[in-house]
């Protein structure tokens, strides 16, 4: 018998969907087990600051071995406490030495190191691989002197006649021998150092000792010969000699005609 088709008004029939599968049990994968071994920077750095502090205080707190060389040379065995600062160490030293702390000073060695260590003077023993402590004696210091005042240096006018009838003044020292003063009396009349002759006047013609000075020689005036554009000593000193004639004759006769004149007035009046 057939059974009559179901109605069209019926529901349609809706497909079951299938369960979905519950998920796999939780196994530790390689990457997180990386990430489980691995921890975050914050806390390695604390570890890191922490075994850094851990080490300071082990280095702080433990007691140093070292040699002290005496500036004298001598060696001593000495053991400190690693907290002491470098300068306890330097006063504690000069009080056990007998020495001043102010004139003395430290250098630390080390084995591994050539140069001596750097350090600050609150720098704490420990801290410094320190093997050997030199206690040296400080050099003092010159004290730059100042230079003393100078004086002033004595000098005095010098007539010098040169060419006849030139006159020139030349401020030099009384106390130097002749030959330092040649060169400013050249300069002044421009007279070459090798044909210059210092005389003591132009009528005598006596050469002067360049060797001595003007105090010694007792002059404050003499004559500057030069043997290029003069003539002959001897006919220099004999023109000079001709000319103060003739200016002497000269000035007798005018003498004698002013007093003539006056003569000759005192007559009139009369």
């Amino acid at each position: 018998e057939k059974r009559p088709a179901p109605s069209s008004s019926l529901p349609p029939l809706r497909r079951r969907m299938k369960a979905r599968a519950p998920p796999p049990p939780n196994q530790p994968s390689a990457a997180s087990g990386i990430h489980s071994e691995q921890k975050p920077p914050a806390e390695l750095d604390a570890i890191s600051d922490q075994s850094l502090v851990s080490v300071k205080e082990n280095m702080i707190n433990r007691l140093v071995d070292f040699t002290v060389i005496l500036p004298s040379g001598v060696e001593q065995k000495s053991t400190v406490q690693g907290s002491k600062a470098v300068m306890d160490l330097l006063v504690d030293l000069c009080s056990r030495y007998h020495l001043n702390p102010a004139q003395h000073s430290l250098e630390l060695r080390s084995w591994e190191m050539q140069q001596p260590l750097s350090y600050k003077p609150n720098t704490l023993i420990g801290a410094l691989d320190v093997q050997t402590v030199l206690l040296k004696e400080k050099i003092p210091e010159e004290k730059t002197k100042r230079p003393p005042p100078r004086v002033p240096e004595k000098s005095v006018r010098l007539v010098v006649n040169y060419l006849k009838t030139q006159k020139t003044v030349v401020r030099v020292s009384p106390e130097v021998p002749l030959h330092h003063i040649i060169p400013a009396i050249c300069e002044k009349c421009e007279v070459s150092r090798e044909h210059v002759v210092l005389l003591r006047d132009s009528i005598t013609g006596e050469e002067l000792e360049l060797t001595k000075s003007l105090e010694e020689l007792g002059i404050k005036e003499l004559y500057a010969w030069d043997r290029k554009r003069e003539p002959s000593r001897n006919a220099s000193v004999i023109n000079d000699a001709i000319e103060k004639e003739k200016r002497g004759f000269l000035g007798f006769f005018k003498a004698n005609k002013r007093n003539s004149k006056v003569s000759v007035q005192y007559c009139f009046t009369f």
